[in-house]
Parts: structure tokens; sequence; C-alpha cells
């Protein structure tokens, strides 16, 4: 992780900029639930919305439409150019050996490498780097609105997350272990391809080809079940998981609503409860995934770490290479 905090720290600016937009739209958003509720509760009360709560809520949607496409043209623009970085720190590595390492490089390891530890790395860069980012930003923005608007119903509603967070850890380990043992077995394939073709001379001269194709098939065949395994895996998990974080939600509707009932909440702040708890549940919902994944991405920057020269800065050479 060492390597993805130097990129960060040398586009500072970009990163910055970044979080920032995403911290803006995630304000936005609570504002305009806010304005909702508010425009809820009067409409319940019998009375008519005026144009300046109108023209109000038109200026936010802008302004919330407006961050979310500088936020999506930031962070995209970030990750592509973190990649970018990233993919040259490789290239500069081992165009800075001696030529002597050079020849007795294993084509097939480094072609491994290149197909697996870097593309899943620029893979979940762009896919989920800053995405987890907003995601955790919108988290924490929603719960400190919550427990603004009612502490009450926000730590009732809250209290089944602990266990849920338990489970999420628990199952997360799990993923992460079966989706490891999947990039293995696709290194193992690919480095079992790149000795057939390396060997082909010496394989046509024998008339082994059919032989080779059985044990290569039967790497293919490993690299498919493990594949196979970790989805199922993940979608089992991550079904369960989905299903204890509708549990706030249900405590939501039965507690909100005696208490709407009692008139001790407005039905406006419900309403807000309702909308803003989607940013709270969906994150738990995909945690899991979201954990297994962060975890699998650690381990592929770890692998490339050495490997990465960022400006002669970083990385070592391959005897220094596990």
């Amino acid at each position: 992780m060492h390597i993805l905090a130097q990129l960060l720290k040398k586009h500072d600016l970009l990163t910055l900029t970044a979080l920032a937009v995403s911290g803006l739209a995630a304000a936005v958003t609570l504002g305009w639930n806010l304005l909702l509720g508010d425009i809820i509760n009067i409409i319940s009360k019998g009375k008519n919305v005026s144009p300046d709560v109108i023209v109000g809520a038109v200026v936010i949607m802008l302004v919330l439409c407006a961050a979310n496409y500088i936020k999506t043209y930031v962070t995209g623009l970030t990750c592509e150019i973190l990649i970018h970085d990233l993919r040259m720190g490789y290239a500069r590595y081992f165009s800075s050996l001696p030529l002597s390492q050079m020849e007795r490089l294993n084509t097939g390891e480094q072609l491994s490498k290149l197909q697996n530890e870097i593309s899943d790395v620029s893979g979940y860069i762009s896919g989920n780097l800053f995405q987890l980012v907003n995601d955790g930003i919108t988290f924490l923005f929603s719960f400190a609105w919550l427990l603004i608007l009612n502490v009450r119903l926000t730590l009732a509603v809250n209290l089944p997350v602990i266990a849920i967070m338990i489970y999420v850890f628990y199952t997360s380990r799990i993923i992460s272990n079966a989706a490891l043992r999947s990039q293995q077995a696709k290194g193992r394939m690919n480095k079992y391809a790149d000795t057939l073709l390396t060997l082909f001379p010496i394989i046509r001269l024998y008339d082994a080809a059919d032989m080779m194709l059985v044990k290569y098939n039967r790497e293919v065949l490993k690299w498919e079940q493990q594949t196979v395994k970790v989805e199922k895996l993940r979608a089992r998990l991550m079904s369960l998981s989905g299903l204890l974080s509708s549990i706030p939600l249900m405590l939501m509707l039965f507690i909100g609503g005696g208490m709407v009932m009692e008139g001790t909440l407005a039905l406006g702040t419900l309403y807000v409860f309702l909308n803003l708890s989607g940013n709270v549940s969906g994150v738990m919902m995909n945690m899991p995934g979201i954990i297994a994944s962060f975890r699998q991405f650690s381990v592929h920057m770890k692998l490339l770490s050495p490997k990465i020269l960022l400006d002669g800065r970083e990385g070592r050479h391959e005897n220094s290479y596990r």
C-alpha cells in the first residue's frame, strides 16, 4: 500500500479535489432530503408550499447535479492518472534493469503478473477505490445527520449493526481467501501456457501435443472450478448479508411509525430516515464484498510494490523480489 500512498501524494491536488467534491455532493444530498422532509410536513398539515421553497428545491437539484457531474469527472480523471503512473512505473522498473538481469527474467512469470496483478489493481482503482471513499463519506454524513434529527430512533434502529459487522468481517475473510486461491490457479494456468509456447518446437518434435494439452486443460479446469466456487460463495454470503441489512429498515418502520402515530416524530422526518437509511444499509449489505476486494487489492499491491519504480525513487531489483 506504500505505492498507492505515493501515487496519491504525487497527485495530492486531484485527490483532495475528489474528496472535497464527494463531501460536497453528500452534504447537498442531505440538504435535499431535509428540504423534502419539510415539504412533506407542510403538505401533511394541509398548507400550501410557498414559491420560495419550490425555488430552493430547484436550486438544490441543480447544485446536486453539478456536484455529481464534477465528482464523476474528477474521480475518473484521477483514477486514469493513477493507473497510468502505475503501469509506467512497472515498465520503468524493467527498463532500469541491467541487460544481464533482463536475460534471466522468466517471461511466463512476468506475463502472469501483468495479466493478474496489474490488471486487477488497475480495475480496482478505476472501479472501486474512489467509490469506496464516496460510500464511506456518504455513510458518515448520513449517520451523523440522523443522530442530529433523532438520537433515540437512530440508536434503536442501528443497534443490530454491531452483530452485522461481526458477520461482515468474518465472511469477508472467507471470500478473500477463496478469491486468492482463484488468482493462484489462474497464475499457474498462465505460466503453463507460456511454457507450452516456449517448448512448442520440442513438443512437435516428440509429438507430445495431446499429452501437454490434457495437462493444460486440467489447469484450466482447476481455475474454472475455483472461480465458480468463489462466485457461489460470494453470492451465498452476501445474500445473507443483504437479509441482515434489512433489519434496521424494518425496525425503522415499526419504531418510527409508532412515533409518528404518537405524535413524537414528524412524518417528514420519518421520510428523511427512510430515504437516508439506504446510505447506511446499502453499505452494510455490500460490506463483505467490499472488504474482500480491498484485501485482495492489498495483496496484489504488496506483490507489485518491489517492481514499481516511481520517478526513480521506489522499487527494488529482481534479486529482492519474492
